[in-house]
């Protein structure tokens, strides 16, 4: 069992920098990246953590609410990452990652205060980068205590 979650978890975090690094580089996050984020979860896999999915349904709304706010590839990595998760730490993961993006952006609004320049309102970010770390953070923290 411990030998799937470490399977599990080098699967996990190796695919997630993987999102993380093409979303940085061609703005985009390859359908075949989720799917193995999906199939990972079939490793250490639990009934209830399908419902995990189901993290991704604000990020579907807003994507539909607000034009070019959310790519389809944040909100299949959030559904995947849910499956591997589980519903609440999923949750407890996606809120990690958005406040590391808040704050990421906030150190960038202040770096232009300071250097008196101009930051764009509509700074287009990645996302996966910063979901990528809160979800490798709740994995890690799961295994650490769970043995």
């Amino acid at each position: 069992m411990l030998d799937n979650t470490i399977i599990q978890g080098l699967l996990f975090s190796s695919l997630l920098m993987v999102a993380s690094y093409t979303d940085i580089k061609r703005r985009e996050i390859p359908n075949i990246i989720c799917v193995l984020i999906g199939l990972a979860g079939l490793l250490d896999f639990n009934f209830n953590n399908l419902f995990g999915m189901v993290i991704g349904i604000p990020f579907v709304i807003a994507a539909i609410i607000i034009e070019d706010s959310i790519g389809g590839g944040d909100i299949k990595l959030v559904a995947s990452a849910g499956i591997v998760l589980g519903f609440w730490k999923g949750i407890y993961g996606l809120i990690l990652g958005l406040s590391f993006l808040v704050l990421f952006y906030l150190l960038i609004v202040l770096k232009s205060k300071v250097m008196k320049k101009q930051v764009a309102r509509n700074l287009p970010m990645p996302l996966a980068p910063f979901l990528g770390i809160g979800f490798m953070i709740i994995y890690f923290m799961i295994i650490y205590f769970m043995t």
